[in-house]
């Protein structure tokens, strides 16, 4: 498709969404651009708008991490839950995973300004997304201890989380508690549908400790209000 006939969503497998400026289009399981057939996927993962003088994107998927960035580095950036971007002209390459399944879309933005429609995520319809189950108390504290030096200081990267050690430390379990609570975390967000924490063979601790903490953090599960969580006792 020849990039000068508007501002759409493109599959990179032949189907391409035209965007709207007077309505919202969305990508996932049932929208616009739909993905039928995995029930991990959300109905709506990304809604696509335009409001004041820009094209803006949003996660709207419950527990989704979606990445974005332009075809050079398309995993520049995690597009967290709820907080829309405003997309730059050009192309913006848009990746997220469901299960075992990652899918990528191309969102095409040429230069252009007109009227403006407020932005709102899509409505949810249709046959219920299966996501992970409610967390318990020490999967959440496991979770904010490894993700602490994030939430602290908005200076810290994703990759600077906690090290096992410090975790033990933290929360004051024995190295098998952590593994083994790590280990079964994992699998159940696996299970739920969670992209890149279990495969085939071994995930490296490292790989999958960063992995859960974008996760959490991406989806909104934890925040900077989740540290209180730190110092409550299990009953």
């Amino acid at each position: 498709m020849s990039r000068d006939r508007g501002p759409c969503v493109d599959d990179l497998v032949g189907t391409v969404v035209p965007l709207s400026r007077d309505q919202i289009k969305t990508v996932g399981r049932s929208g616009d651009l739909a993905f039928p057939g995995n029930p991990y996927l959300h109905r709506h993962v990304v809604a696509i708008g335009w409001s004041g003088d820009g094209w803006w994107m949003q996660n709207v998927g419950g527990w989704t991490t979606v990445r974005y960035g332009p075809a050079h580095d398309p995993l520049g950036a995690v597009l967290s839950r709820g907080h829309p971007v405003v997309l730059p002209g050009g192309d913006t390459h848009v990746v997220f995973a469901a299960h075992r399944t990652e899918y990528e879309v191309v969102v095409r933005i040429p230069s252009s300004n007109g009227p403006a429609v407020a932005f709102r995520s899509g409505s949810e319809v249709g046959s219920a997304t299966i996501g992970p189950r409610a967390l318990t108390l020490e999967q959440m504290q496991m979770l904010i201890a490894f993700a602490e030096p994030i939430l602290r200081s908005t200076c810290v990267g994703i990759s600077e989380i906690a090290s096992m050690r410090g975790v033990e430390d933290r929360l004051g379990w024995s190295s098998a508690k952590l593994r083994r609570k790590l280990d079964y975390l994992c699998f159940k967000l696996d299970e739920a549908g969670v992209y890149g924490l279990v495969s085939d063979g071994e995930v490296p601790a490292s790989r999958r400790r960063l992995r859960l903490v974008e996760w959490a953090v991406g989806t909104g599960v934890i925040g900077p209000d989740s540290l209180r969580l730190l110092d409550v006792r299990p009953l």
